[in-house]
């Protein structure tokens, strides 16, 4: 019985492991694509611009934010302050700027603190008012949203224009995320970064390829004409709203597109109980997702490519879920095999000769850290941070990912006890 048992864990995690390095070599299969910047870029249209700030106890950040959104040179560009009931300063510290530019929309409890997706639908109310009052064409308004401690260049909004205004099926644009400075000498934060910057960015890039990049919360830009199509309030109470709005919008035919020579940059996360509570909610927002699967394959603006990418996005938290148990399981053959002076492991080593040993070990070393050194050696190549430093994190990464395991167990736990409440990730 204990011989099936050990031979079912072995098959699970050989399609666990499969699936994992099938993915890997498809991230690095795709050159980055380039949305080259037009030579007459200065003679295109410029849109208007929204954008949209959701704060919550933000007065750490939101002074810094605020200063650098509206020291934009860039014509039509309004920033949207959502004051979600704080009870810290922030609603202060927004009021505190007298400028035209700054909108700001201060929630009132009980109708506040629901979910970022119900701010956001607040906001869009007040937006698509303000814009029909203006007598703006829609299609030509863009819905920008950006996290409370987020920092942008001003190039990034003319990148933004240049690809909406070229590109009249853009529902949504993308821009590529990066940990800033203030957080990033921290280790946790720098892992995030290079998991941000380039393992994500790699994963949304297969995704340009096949027109299904998915909106990230931050740095996504959205034309307000798209975005009607999804109802009156375009952002469910999903934990993971940013991946359910860009389904809805790729099943009503809009494109996705990314932008990845400019970024938005923000605060990593230093703590780790904190990193999992965040984790959790991300993953948690990928179960409730799951049930998009059957919208998915009928999908006809999807290609066949598109829809195996999001399905196997969709399947992410299960895969995982069989991965945690089939290493828990290892760890436990390990220990019993050990504490019991037992031979399921060691006999079936013992039939190898030296060099099959040896040659097994190799084949687990690069099998276990040469995905992550790859991934560290491309961040470097874009960001020149240090060589040394990036070839250790990378290394590392197996670590890291592991780190996340309760964050995917936990993440199970509250979706099937129904506990659904946002758990905002503070800030420093």
């Amino acid at each position: 019985m204990f011989e099936i048992i050990i031979l079912v864990f072995y098959i699970l995690s050989c399609l666990c492991n499969g699936l994992y390095y099938l993915w890997i070599g498809v991230l690095l299969a795709f050159p980055p694509v380039w949305h080259y910047k037009d030579d007459n870029s200065d003679n295109i249209e410029e849109l208007y611009y929204y954008i949209v700030l959701p704060c919550l106890n933000e007065e750490k950040v939101i002074g810094r934010t605020i200063k650098n959104l509206l020291s934009i040179d860039f014509p039509n560009v309004t920033v949207f302050a959502i004051n979600d009931a704080s009870n810290d300063n922030t609603k202060n510290i927004l009021e505190s700027f007298e400028n035209e530019k700054l909108i700001i929309l201060n929630r009132v409890l009980p109708n506040a603190r629901l979910g970022k997706g119900f701010a956001l639908n607040d906001a869009y109310k007040h937006i698509v008012a303000d814009v029909n009052q203006k007598k703006i064409n829609h299609s030509k308004v863009v819905i920008g949203i950006l996290d409370a401690d987020t920092y942008i260049k001003p190039s990034l909004i003319k990148r933004v224009n240049d690809i909406m205004a070229q590109d009249e099926k853009a529902g949504m644009v993308q821009t590529r995320v990066r940990i800033g400075i203030s957080t990033r000498d921290y280790f946790l934060p720098f892992m995030q970064d290079i998991e941000f910057f380039s393992c994500i960015n790699q994963m949304q890039n297969v995704r340009e390829y096949m027109g299904t990049v998915a909106a990230a919360g931050n740095g996504q830009f959205n034309r307000l004409s798209a975005m009607e199509e999804l109802g009156d309030e375009p952002w469910s109470k999903c934990l993971l709203e940013d991946f359910d709005f860009s389904l809805r919008l790729l099943f009503s035919g809009w494109r996705t597109r990314l932008l990845q020579d400019e970024n938005v940059f923000q605060q990593g996360v230093t703590n780790y109980k904190k990193f999992i509570k965040q984790r959790a909610r991300w993953v948690q927002g990928c179960i409730q997702c799951i049930p998009y699967a059957k919208e998915v394959v009928k999908a006809k603006p999807l290609s066949f490519w598109g829809k195996a990418e999001i399905l196997y996005f969709l399947l992410l938290p299960i895969i995982s879920m069989i991965s945690t148990l089939v290493l828990a399981f290892s760890w436990f053959l390990i220990m019993y095999t050990f504490l019991n002076d037992s031979s399921i492991l060691l006999e079936r080593l013992e039939q190898l000769s030296t060099p099959n040993l040896a040659t097994l070990l190799v084949v687990l070393v690069i099998a276990i850290y040469l995905p992550g050194v790859i991934f560290s050696i491309r961040y470097w190549i874009d960001t020149k941070e240090g060589f040394l430093r990036c070839i250790l994190a990378g290394l590392f990464m197996p670590m890291y990912n592991m780190m996340q395991i309760p964050a995917v167990v936990l993440a199970v736990y509250r979706h099937a006890t129904g506990k659904n409440s946002w758990t905002k990730t503070e800030r420093s």
